[in-house]
């Protein structure tokens, strides 16, 4: 007679605890993956080339001059301004403007207003601009004209998020991870359907064998 060997119980709860993390994992994947097209759907340039989530313009941070209120690597999500709004700002709000009002191509920045100036022919106000870690404020001064949204709000870690999501191999690789576990999980189930079988055409082959040495014995002399 033949015994089978079964895994012992901590063996199997090793097994159900791997099992259960694999697809875990394979949910958050999913969850990212959908996250990507969602923001490749959503995220779109506005006339003025900067990217806008339902109508709010949302920049990425590269660097800490507005630490802590602002980190670097955090997405930040503005108010967009319309006429006369960016013409009546005021003490202690964050604006996000163009560095120069010359260039649509020139940096933006994010910065804290920390003077309200009187304007000239081309502005009816300037502003004064500082980063809350810098010493000293920004050089020049903001017209209207440049600022592209007041500050909201900040997702941490979301400028590199954003990055990595926006990257194709990235967008590739978390295709093919749930496509992968998929496979594994049907190979594994015909592993599994097959070795089954196999026990049983040898547990018939078995009582067959012992039907066979019963007859034999049972057989007159």
């Amino acid at each position: 007679m033949v015994t089978a060997a079964h895994p012992s119980p901590s063996h199997r709860r090793v097994r159900l605890a791997l099992r259960v993390i694999q697809r875990v994992l394979v949910v958050l994947v999913v969850v990212l993956a959908l996250l990507a097209l969602a923001l490749a759907i959503l995220l779109r340039p506005n006339a003025q080339g900067i990217d806008e989530l339902f109508g709010h313009p949302v920049f990425s941070v590269a660097s800490g001059s507005m630490t802590p209120a602002i980190e670097t690597g955090d997405l930040i999500v503005d108010n967009s301004v319309t006429s006369p709004q960016p013409a009546n700002l005021h003490l202690g709000q964050i604006i996000s403007f163009q560095e120069s009002a010359s260039s649509a191509t020139s940096l933006i920045i994010t910065h804290r207003i920390v003077a309200v100036l009187p304007g000239t022919a081309s502005a009816p106000v300037l502003y004064r601009t500082k980063g809350d870690a810098n010493n000293a404020p920004d050089l020049g001064t903001v017209a209207p004209s440049q600022v592209l949204g007041v500050y909201t709000t900040r997702v941490p870690f979301g400028a590199y998020v954003i990055s990595t999501l926006h990257q194709p191999i990235t967008f590739v690789v978390l295709i093919m991870i749930p496509v992968v576990y998929l496979v594994e999980e049907e190979v594994r189930r015909r592993w599994i359907a097959l070795g089954l079988q196999e026990a049983e055409r040898k547990e018939a082959k078995r009582k067959q064998a012992e039907v066979d040495g019963q007859t034999e014995v049972s057989l007159p002399t």
